[in-house]
């Protein structure tokens, strides 16, 4: 394979105003046109190329690009102190604690201690126990010594078992394991090709639910890599070639359909006979519905699945669409949020017996907040309702008579996720706030509050930033519409126009930007940072309506509510566009991308991570099928359109000055595979005028960042804050 080596010589780069360099960048990427006519439209594309697996050039330039940015990073002299800082704020976290699942009395939480580089998985029995530890990652080693991180675990409810996922290298694709909880060993059973760690327990645990993809052979196209998954019934201790497809195409067509794209998984209960089946388009939050009794999914002939709603305009929907949480069986009622008569959504009640959504049951009709969520426990029915970003609690008994009521919290904070107990009745809740640690709440029905204390984490003198204020404002945008920003300071802030800030996005998927806070945020605090976040249309911030204000053909709000608010920032003396950095990652890229190429003279510094650029090809990708429902297809000239405007790689004018911008990919990403990210930053450094570095970090032991270790975690910390740093002009940051 050719190389293109990194040259340390004696040739001096401009970057930065007056900062020099002398490492002398990579050769350009070679351009070897390609033109598309989408509907009478020539489209040049350079770099197609890149986009084949096995391209010798590309993947040459790509580490040619990865060594160079590691050069020119560690080449700063603020750097290394930075991220040892970094690295110190970490460790003043003693433990940190996720992932909690509560069965029969059991907490089970990921747990990752001080100095560890992955969260391990720990049991305690009751809340004043002790944690035991299950499972290790940082023990296993993949292939070619990649890191080995957990992707989802599920306890079995007779706590005799755990299911869980291992993915190699942060590629997200995990291969199942059985572990018998009393002796810590694994059961022989092993399962690859897993689709998500979309997997679920019987109710006797006895046997479990995974979903499960096709086999990809030689000569398939890339579109195929996640397509036509089933989902099969596993007994416990009997060979995997028995279990047998429950739903799936060839396997539950007359009762079920499926398409190839179609994603199927399936819920189950403790207390309940039935078994849900659940079928996604994708990144649509819209559903299709099944139920049928758990003891006859293996009949002769397929399970006797009947629709509950058998199109997805039917208006039931997921708010959760990495583990589908937004569904409750309790018995035979299942529950779920509808959207058919109010984008703010409404819970229904559905008889299982007899699956007629037009029976449902009205149990929250429209009205108030937007719903987010709901959880069903034993004793209560919780809903979360989403206010600009602070998500709201509300706990309805399953009680004659009983009404909605309103948690109150000790302190101010958001509700990031309610976990319920099937086994005992009770919640702990988890919240989170712009300046204070993750805290689990432990819920008393009895005087309806939450208290604070639960001990599943340790306390820390760094869990509250006592010297930061919260400033919540909106903003006007380009069409009049307000938009939600949030800036986190330091206390007594001079608006003097003088402050370095970081802008924060995403706006995509109905997903929110909900409050959060790590010690490991002092290091940007220390040298007087401003923290904002944009809560751009696109995303959730205020229901459906939102998201879909910023959405196909209206995208291009996202990036232009991203720019009102850095206009915002700038105007009322927060800080300068010679201090401004922006920052956003996957489908906050196309916000990023397109907001950098509008207004170039409004940031000093761009932070595009894993950012999905290149829309006009983003369909032949892998994940490429799944995102349609979301930005549309180049099949229709409607879809082209739309996708043309809000594609920053087709969008790069040559000659622009733009912005310092890095660009960061990992080679084992799932969700935006690394060609994308590499086109950008291919065709960004052949455009731009401005002198300034446009730099590609490559991660080849990392994916989309889901499963990376703490020190990968760390070190890509150090080198976005050091690069905007040294984009600042502060001194400490400048290559001597």
């Amino acid at each position: 394979m050719n190389r293109f080596g990194t040259r340390i010589v004696g040739v001096a780069l401009a970057l930065a105003s007056t900062v020099v360099i002398a490492i002398s960048p990579p050769p350009p990427a070679p351009v070897r046109p390609v033109v598309d006519d989408y509907f009478g439209t020539r489209i040049t594309d350079n770099y197609r190329y890149f986009e084949e697996r096995e391209n010798a050039d590309a993947a040459a330039w790509m580490k040619a690009q990865a060594d160079y940015t590691r050069a020119v990073l560690d080449s700063l002299p603020g750097r290394a102190p930075l991220l040892r800082r970094i690295q110190e704020l970490d460790r003043s976290v003693p433990m940190r604690v996720g992932g909690l699942q509560l069965v029969d009395g059991h907490y089970y939480t990921q747990r990752s201690p001080a100095m560890a580089q992955l969260p391990k998985l720990y049991v305690r029995d009751g809340l004043g126990g002790e944690d035991r530890l299950l499972l290790d990652p940082e023990t296993l080693t993949g292939a070619g010594g990649a890191h080995v991180a957990m992707t989802g675990f599920a306890p079995s409810p007779d706590n005799r078992h755990v299911l869980y996922g291992l993915a190699e290298g942060g590629s997200e694709q995990p291969t199942l394991h059985v572990l018998d909880a009393a002796s810590g060993q694994n059961l022989p059973e092993t399962i690859d090709r897993s689709m998500f760690s979309f997997f679920t327990w019987q109710p006797d645990g006895r046997a479990f639910f995974y979903s499960r993809l096709q086999e990809f052979r030689p000569g398939m196209p890339e579109t195929a890599r996640f397509e036509n998954g089933r989902i099969y019934r596993h007994e416990l201790g009997r060979p995997l070639t028995e279990d047998r497809a429950i739903v799936g195409i060839g396997v539950s067509d007359a009762r079920l359909p499926l398409r190839p794209t179609e994603i199927p998984l399936l819920l189950t209960s403790p207390d309940s006979r039935y078994a849900v089946a659940i079928v996604s388009p994708g990144t649509d939050a819209r559903v299709r519905l099944y139920a049928a009794p758990l003891d006859q999914l293996d009949a002769e002939g397929g399970a006797p699945w009947r629709a509950i709603a058998a199109s997805y305009d039917d208006g039931v929907v997921a708010a959760d669409l990495d583990n589908y949480q937004s569904f409750g069986l309790r018995g035979d009622t299942l529950y779920v949020i509808s959207r058919a008569r109010s984008p703010a959504g409404e819970v229904l009640a559905i008889d299982l017996a007899d699956p007629d959504l037009a029976k449902a049951q009205v149990v929250l009709a429209p009205g108030g907040l937007p719903i987010h969520d709901l959880v069903v426990g034993p004793d209560a029915l919780w809903v979360v309702r989403m206010d600009a970003g602070v998500q709201q609690a509300q706990r309805l008994a399953f009680s004659e008579g009983a009404t909605p009521a309103v948690i109150e919290l000790p302190f101010a904070a958001s509700v990031y996720d309610i976990i319920v107990d099937h086994g005992r009745g009770g919640a702990v809740l988890d919240v989170t706030s712009w300046t204070r640690m993750p805290t689990y709440l432990h819920y008393d029905a009895g005087s309806g509050r939450s208290a604070m204390d639960t001990s599943l984490r340790p306390a820390s003198p760094g869990d509250q930033a006592d010297g930061l204020e919260v400033t919540r404002v909106k903003v006007k945008s380009w069409d009049g519409v307000l938009v939600p920003l949030t800036i986190v300071h330091r206390k007594g802030l001079a608006l003097d126009a003088s402050h370095p800030a970081y802008l924060f996005g995403y706006g995509a998927y109905g997903i929110t930007y909900t409050p959060f806070y790590d010690p490991v945020f002092g290091a940007m605090f220390e040298r007087g940072f401003i923290m904002a976040l944009a809560h751009v249309r696109g995303g959730g911030e205020y229901g459906e309506a939102w998201h879909q204000a910023g959405f196909q053909q209206t995208k291009p709000n996202t990036w232009k509510d991203f720019i009102a608010c850095a206009q915002y920032l700038v105007a009322h003396g927060y800080t300068n566009p010679g201090k401004l950095a922006a920052s956003g990652g996957s489908a906050g890229g196309i916000m990023i991308g397109r907001a950098l190429e509008e207004r170039p003279d409004l940031f000093a510094a761009v932070l595009d991570q894993v950012p999905v650029a290149d829309m006009l090809r983003f369909e032949t990708a892998a994940n490429g099928p799944p995102n349609v429902p979301e930005y549309g297809s180049v099949k229709t000239e409607a879809g082209f359109r739309q996708l043309l405007e809000m594609s920053s790689y087709a969008q790069i004018e040559d000659g622009i000055h733009y912005p310092a911008v890095l660009v960061t990919t990992g080679v084992n990403d799932p969700r935006v595979d690394a060609w994308i990210p590499a086109k950008f930053a291919a065709r960004l450094q052949a455009a731009t005028a401005s002198g300034k570095p446009v730099l590609l970090r490559v991660d080849y032991d990392g994916g989309h960042g889901i499963g990376n270790t703490v020190g990968q975690a760390l070190e890509e910390a150090a080198d976005k804050l050091s690069f905007v740093l040294w984009q600042f002009g502060d001194p400490d940051f400048q290559p001597k």
